[in-house]
């Protein structure tokens, strides 16, 4: 090996240390730096990480569905995962820095996906740009929160934020939906954008958008409808079927309508949302009080005018005290001026009974109402009454009321009769404390008989009765027996009560207000002593109100004594008759119906008397009170009258005294009165009638047959049968008469004729001017010294300005013949003057007309006229 030469020189190297830092090493830091700054800007950029659960993941892509605020996107769907439950699922998502402001309690989150209905498609963006997450944040401070729950839909208390908000109350919701379109005169205006349960959950909340444009439509008069679906209603006038808009049958819509007149409205005002078109009653909106079992339907029952439907009822409702129903209703504006605070309205009611029908379409159509106008100040609040109500506000009846222990099977609707004629009715029945309440109103031309006496009782019902005083069965007339009704006596001062008390029967009511004791005596004449033995009943409408005492034998028939109870003395008035009560008695007839009495079960026995009032009937005899033989004796009796007749007469015991044809009496007596040559007659007036007859200024005729060639045959059933006829005074009573032979003539103007011959001229015998009869003769007689006749005649006075001073009679009776160079000369009256005779009369012409003849002038009367009197025709003016 060889070794390393020592000629060569060793090198040594200079180590010099860096002072610095390589710049190897600013590519990492840099690196650091800028993967420091990348992870705090991602930090940055990733804003808050929450979780929000939802029911199912359907529409959720991870990565792809945002979150969005108002349309901007400020969050992103980062994760979607399981819960622990395995019920939901939850997804992580991070909500942009900016944004996370958004977060608190409050903070509520939904899909948003589109939707598509029948009434429209929502959620239209989502279909464009995919599903994401809808959020809304608290409107109040509350702490931060990044644990949520999403809603199923989105919240009911977003509301638009252009427009006008309104809320719509409504029964029922009735085909609306959110989208539901609110329409002006077939013209969208706005949508119903959510609907829920009002807090009482007993009527549904809608709520709509107006859009901006539109608000101004609507006002506080504004009247909603829905137009959903199809629409029908039935009745007397057919079906009506109406059908809106094809949108608004699948969709459901709202009609509004706003009259004139209205003010603007706020923001969130509420409206009531009538079920269609009738009931909305487009109109003044008014307030009515309804009385209860109205009977008015809450759906478009119309208000009428002398048989003009002027509005509708809308709604009905509990007033605010509970108390009443109060019915909301619409009036067509036409007619604000009959809206004051006198105008009144009548419940028109359906009344069915047996006695008759009133309103028979109500039972299908309902009850309405009737407006009568009034006088005032302008009014929207009203209050409705029955018509029985309205006549007595209106004075057309008085209202009264009774109390009874009973109803009697009466109703509301009974007749309250006064001697069987109506003045009244019930109007209301019902149970006060312990009694029944009789509610009766009179009609106010008759509320002079309702008096403090007064006293009420129950008539118009079928009875019978068999007790040890009697049997009485009463059958009333068919319409009493059906509907009931309630008599009275009109008794007292002309003053009237406010409750009165209603009796069972009439024989109670006459008793009540007695309660006195003792007796009192009577005695009774009869021409026979009548089947009754001593203690036989007295009978008052078969109640004992007292006995028979004693009888005995006096001339010419039996005086009975008897004793009534104190109690009962009342009963016996001026116009008491008495009759002997046995057997049955049946009455009947088509008005009055059926009545059977039977005599008590003790008369039966022992016989006895009756007594009631019977006005006309002669009822003493010898300072006694007269007994008949029985009832119909009795009624038939009636009022003495004695009437004379001079000369022959062909009147006989039993001829009927006729007004009118009606017999109101008889003939029960004829004798002669030789003394003074004439014929003594005496009748009976029936008890109905001899208060009109038996009275001064009477006149009574016997009608006899009349044969007339020009006027034909009068009184031809004076052939058959003879009759007196009468015509009614008005004087004071009379009870003797004179029967003339001539009919009842109007008092004319008298004149007086005097003629040297009676000739044909008889009483009777007519007086004709231009062969028309104006009079007739009414007596004949010799003058006070034998030497002429003279002849009283009766001009009507309608005929009596055609007899002047200068007037000229004749006498036209008979045919005269003469006989002469010429030949036969034969002259004649008119055909009835030559059966009857006459009497006519002329005026001489001239130039001035003679005065009017007073009555009582005296003319001579010609047997034949001169040849120039029957040419006379002078002009008389009619006065």
């Amino acid at each position: 090996m060889n070794k390393p030469s020592s000629n060569q020189t060793s090198y040594s190297p200079e180590i010099k240390r860096n002072r610095g830092i390589s710049p190897l090493w600013l590519l990492p830091i840099v690196t650091m730096l800028l993967a420091g700054w990348l992870v705090v800007k991602a930090i940055h950029d990733a804003g808050q990480s929450i979780q929000i659960h939802f029911a199912e993941a359907q529409g959720l892509i991870a990565g792809r569905t945002p979150i969005r605020y108002q349309g901007l996107e400020v969050g992103m769907v980062r994760d979607i995962n399981l819960s622990d439950d395995l019920e939901s699922i939850y997804v992580d998502a991070d909500v942009y820095p900016e944004a996370t402001q958004l977060l608190s309690k409050g903070t509520r989150f939904w899909l948003v996906k589109p939707t598509a209905s029948l009434s429209g498609i929502s959620g239209l963006d989502a279909l464009v740009t995919g599903n994401y997450i809808a959020i809304q944040p608290s409107n109040i401070e509350e702490e931060p929160e990044t644990v949520f729950t999403a809603l199923e839909r989105a919240p009911s208390d977003i509301v638009p934020k252009q427009g006008l908000n309104i809320s719509l109350r409504s029964a029922d919701l009735g085909g609306i939906t959110v989208g539901s379109h609110i329409i002006y005169k077939k013209i969208p205006i706005g949508e119903v954008y959510n609907y829920q349960l009002d807090k009482d959950a007993k009527s549904v909340l809608i709520q709509a958008s107006i859009q901006k444009e539109y608000s101004r439509l609507i006002t506080d008069e504004s009247r909603f409808w829905n137009v959903s679906g199809v629409g029908a209603n039935i009745g007397f006038q057919g079906i009506d079927v109406k059908v809106d808009s094809l949108s608004s049958l699948i969709g459901g819509a709202i009609a509004v309508d706003s009259p004139d007149g209205g003010e603007p409205v706020k923001d969130n005002a509420q409206f009531k949302l009538y079920p269609d078109l009738k009931t909305a009653g487009r109109g003044i909106p008014v307030k009515i009080a309804l009385p209860d079992d109205n009977g008015i339907s809450r759906s478009g029952a119309p208000i009428m005018y002398r048989g003009i439907e002027i509005g509708q009822v809308t709604d009905l409702q509990l007033g605010k005290d509970k108390k009443n129903i109060v019915a909301s209703a619409a009036i067509q504006p036409a007619f604000s001026d009959m809206l004051n605070s006198g105008t009144r309205f009548i419940l028109e009611e359906a009344k069915v009974s047996l006695s008759g029908v009133e309103h028979i379409g109500n039972l299908v159509t309902g009850n309405f109402l009737t407006l009568v106008p009034g006088k005032g100040d302008r009014s929207r609040y009203f209050t409705a009454y029955r018509k029985s109500e309205i006549d007595r506000q209106l004075a057309r009846s008085i209202a009264i009321q009774l109390d009874a222990d009973n109803s009697f099977g009466l109703d509301a609707g009974a007749n309250v009769l006064y001697r069987g004629f109506a003045v009244g009715n019930v109007s209301k029945v019902s149970l006060n404390n312990d009694k029944v309440r009789f509610d009766l109103l009179i009609d106010n031309k008759y509320a002079n008989l309702i008096r403090t006496q007064s006293r009420f009782f129950v008539t118009g019902s079928a009875s019978a009765e068999l007790t040890e005083s009697g049997l009485n069965v009463t059958v009333p007339p068919a319409k009493q027996l059906l509907t009931g009704s309630i008599s009275f006596t009109s008794e007292g001062e002309s003053s009237t009560k406010h409750e009165y008390t209603l009796f069972a029967n009439q024989s109670l009511a006459e008793l009540a207000k007695y309660n006195l004791s003792g007796s009192y005596k009577i005695s009774l004449f009869a021409n026979e002593l009548p089947s009754i033995s001593k203690g036989s009943p007295l009978l008052y409408r078969n109640l004992q109100v007292g006995k028979i005492d004693d009888f005995k034998l006096v001339s010419g028939g039996v005086v009975i004594s008897a004793t009534i109870e104190n109690q009962y003395k009342y009963l016996i008035t001026s116009q008491t008759v008495f009759w002997n009560r046995s057997g049955v008695d049946i009455e009947a007839s088509l008005t009055e119906g059926v009545s059977v009495k039977a005599a008590p079960l003790k008369t039966l026995i022992q016989g006895g008397i009756a007594f009631d009032s019977m006005p006309g009937v002669e009822n003493k005899q010898n300072a006694q009170w007269k007994l008949y033989p029985d009832l119909k004796s009795a009624r038939k009796f009636g009022q003495l009258i004695t009437l004379i007749a001079k000369g022959e007469t062909s009147v006989t015991a039993g001829t009927p005294i006729k007004y009118n044809g009606v017999n109101i009496g008889e003939v029960s007596d004829v004798s002669p009165d030789f003394e003074h040559n004439r014929v003594v007659l005496k009748a009976h007036v029936l008890p109905a009638y001899s208060a009109k007859i038996a009275r001064s200024g009477s006149y009574f005729w016997q009608q006899k047959p009349q044969v007339s060639l020009t006027g034909g045959v009068k009184n031809i059933e004076g052939l058959f049968a003879q009759a007196i006829h009468v015509k009614p005074g008005t004087g004071t009573a009379r009870y003797d008469f004179t029967l003339s032979q001539s009919p009842f003539s109007q008092q004319g103007v008298m004149f007086s004729l005097q003629s040297e011959r009676r000739g044909s001229v008889s009483e009777g015998t007519p007086v004709y001017y231009r062969d028309i009869e104006v009079g007739h003769v009414t007596k004949v007689k010799l003058g006070d010294f034998a030497d002429r006749v003279l002849t009283t005649i009766s001009i009507e006075p309608r005929y009596a300005y055609l007899v002047r001073r200068n007037t000229v009679f004749w006498n036209t009776s008979g045919v005269d013949i003469s006989f002469g160079l010429s030949g036969a000369d034969i002259k004649a009256g008119t055909i009835d003057s030559i059966v009857r005779g006459g009497i006519t009369f002329a005026t001489p012409e001239q130039k001035t007309l003679s005065p009017q003849a007073q009555a009582g002038q005296s003319f001579f009367l010609y047997p034949e006229p001169e040849e120039t009197w029957t040419k006379w025709r002078t002009a008389i003016p009619k006065p």
